[in-house]
């Protein structure tokens, strides 16, 4: 089963304070051979061509000028390791404009063929959220069209890398992330997107944060009878096996990032309670988690067995998490289900990769060297 990753090339740290010192990874930071895939995010559209912002200067933050010095360095140290570039994400713009004729699809499949030659990379994975939506994203351009012209390119995009992997003589990979959510499999054809990926990535996470109504799971692999949204990652899997995803074709998504509520009623041990204010808004990495929460005695783990989820609680503050018992459960189940296997967001989280060896024994039967 695969184990693949998101890294980001954005500064590391919870906090916008954090992110100002500008520290970013090393390619010793990654344990590549832990991993089969690094997704490398994000690279964004500017028409119909591609630029990645981390390269530059930004006022009061300097650009990672050497990331594909690193990323050089990293694939010369774990070979089998794929390196793919990941262009949209959260909020992304132009991709209802970009997938709109045959000739725009071929100048941005164009320029992604270059970047890979350029910069050695094994593929391209395409993060538009969403396609017809924006129902669960950012306000962003959309059209009714959407539902077909985002097969189109990725059908065009998959064309363009076989062309391309004949003439390299070596494979490259069309993945795409998709959303953990009810009304995607009924707006998009999903069926004929998988003919044209190799792999769905399901963002099978946020579905509880800041702006929720209570405090919940963020990523609770079975739902609860008590959670008001009555929503879990098993549900969302569900919804695109029966959409005509093949079990193969679907990675399940798992984050490396907790979620947090203050002001929180005490009520059944904080979970599905009322809170006064949202904690971390960029969400709070495992590696702070570890830091300053978990060996903490006022944050007492809770475990939801319904949910096959685990939570903190001091009276106050409410933080959901992934942990090693959860992570474990969701291995399990993706092995059950025949699943492709694991995606995380995002590396940056644990760059200590605790949680990364749960998985990787879990999913190949023992922890690499």
């Amino acid at each position: 089963m695969l184990i693949v990753s998101y890294l980001r090339t954005w500064p590391l740290g919870s906090t916008a304070e954090e992110m100002a010192q500008g520290r970013r990874w090393k390619a010793e930071d990654i344990r590549g051979e832990l991993l089969d895939t690094l997704n490398i995010a994000f690279g964004l559209l500017e028409g119909n061509r591609l630029y990645l912002p981390a390269l530059a200067d930004q006022p009061e933050l300097p650009g990672f000028s050497n990331l594909f010095d690193e990323l050089a360095a990293l694939k010369a140290e774990h070979p089998h390791l794929k390196l793919n570039l990941s262009v949209g994400g959260w909020g992304a713009e132009g991709f209802s404009d970009l997938a709109l004729s045959p000739t725009s699809r071929a100048e941005f499949a164009a320029d992604v063929l270059r970047w890979i030659a350029k910069y050695k990379l094994d593929g391209v994975d395409i993060d538009w959220e969403y396609p017809v939506g924006p129902e669960g994203g950012l306000e962003i351009k959309t059209r009714p069209e959407d539902a077909e012209n985002y097969i189109y390119l990725l059908s065009d995009l998959r064309r363009a890398l076989d062309g391309l992997s004949a003439r390299l003589g070596r494979p490259l990979t069309l993945t795409t992330a998709v959303p953990a959510l009810a009304w995607f499999p009924k707006a998009i054809d999903l069926a004929r997107v998988q003919e044209a990926v190799d792999y769905l990535k399901l963002m099978s996470y946020d579905f509880y944060g800041g702006w929720s109504a209570t405090t919940g799971h963020t990523a609770n692999l079975c739902p609860n009878p008590q959670d008001p949204t009555g929503w879990s990652a098993d549900q969302a899997v569900q919804l695109y096996l029966a959409a005509g995803v093949k079990p193969e074709k679907l990675l399940l998504g798992v984050p490396f990032y907790a979620r947090a509520w203050r002001g929180v009623s005490p009520e059944n041990d904080g979970l599905f309670q009322p809170f006064a204010s949202a904690a971390y808004e960029h969400g709070l990495s495992y590696t702070d988690l570890k830091e300053r929460f978990l060996s903490d005695p006022r944050y007492v783990r809770y475990w939801d067995d319904q949910a096959k989820a685990a939570y903190l609680f001091n009276g106050d503050e409410f933080i959901t998490y992934e942990d090693a018992r959860s992570l474990a459960c969701k291995a399990d189940y993706a092995q059950r289900l025949g699943l492709a296997g694991i995606m995380i967001w995002e590396y940056g989280h644990d760059l200590s990769g605790e949680l990364l060896e749960v998985l990787h024994t879990s999913l190949k039967g023992s922890t690499a060297p």
